[in-house]
């Protein structure tokens, strides 16, 4: 059975409000999305995010960066920086860590976890649905293996469920095409083996209320997780 994590309703909820991500944001996307279950209606939206973070624009299209089929939106690009190069395009883990903290004034901590692996990272999400303190998680991924479509490039999704009986993840991502029709608008469910392996080199962002950090750091490293952030 599917354990929704604390503040899972106010995800999904948010996801169908603000669904599809405008190019290039994922991991502004994605913060936002999870920032609604620690502070709610207070959460900055995307292109506060982006700026806070760092993240830059390539103004050219990049069919690739998008699944296929999906549209193309660039809502907030004239307030944000020009990439040098198309690789250089998006925001970094580090760059989205500070820019989660920044712009919502420090009420907010980031936990940085790098590659945790199909084991830890079980622990983890069952560790989580039964924490006292309000979170949002943010994966760093790979999508390569995480989608049906032929789609190959770095990317961030919102985690807010585990179902330790089936071994699946439950992921709110930035399309509504990448969701499954039985789930809410943008979700699905991806096996824990996947989701593990498309964070090889990459990670999570555990978000708390800044009064909650200590709480989060002892829980990872309690387990043995490497509390650190990625520069792919």
């Amino acid at each position: 059975m599917l354990r929704r994590f604390a503040g899972a309703t106010t995800i999904v909820t948010e996801l169908d409000h603000v669904l599809p991500q405008p190019d290039q944001l994922c991991g502004p996307f994605s913060a936002s999305v999870a920032l609604t279950a620690v502070i709610r209606d207070d959460a900055p939206n995307v292109n506060e995010l982006a700026i806070a973070s760092g993240s830059a624009i390539w103004p050219g299209e990049i069919e690739s960066a998008r699944p296929p089929g999906t549209p193309r939106l660039t809502d907030g690009w004239d307030v944000l920086p020009r990439a040098v190069s198309i690789e250089k395009a998006g925001t970094t883990a580090a760059g989205l860590a500070a820019g989660i903290e920044t712009a919502t004034d420090q009420r907010v901590a980031v936990v940085p976890i790098m590659t945790p692996g199909a084991e830890r990272l079980r622990l983890l999400l069952t560790r989580l649905a039964d924490v006292q303190f309000r979170f949002g998680l943010v994966a760093n991924v790979h999508t390569s293996g995480l989608t049906e479509f032929d789609w190959s490039v770095g990317h961030f999704v919102t985690v807010w469920g585990f179902d330790p009986v089936e071994d699946v993840v439950a992921i709110a991502d930035t399309y509504r095409e990448l969701g499954d029709p039985d789930m809410p608008p943008g979700c699905r469910t991806v096996s824990t083996d996947a989701l593990a392996s498309a964070m090889s080199e990459r990670g999570l962002l555990l978000i708390v209320d800044s009064q909650d950090h200590h709480a989060a750091v002892d829980l990872v490293r309690s387990l043995d997780l490497r509390h650190d952030v990625w520069s792919v």
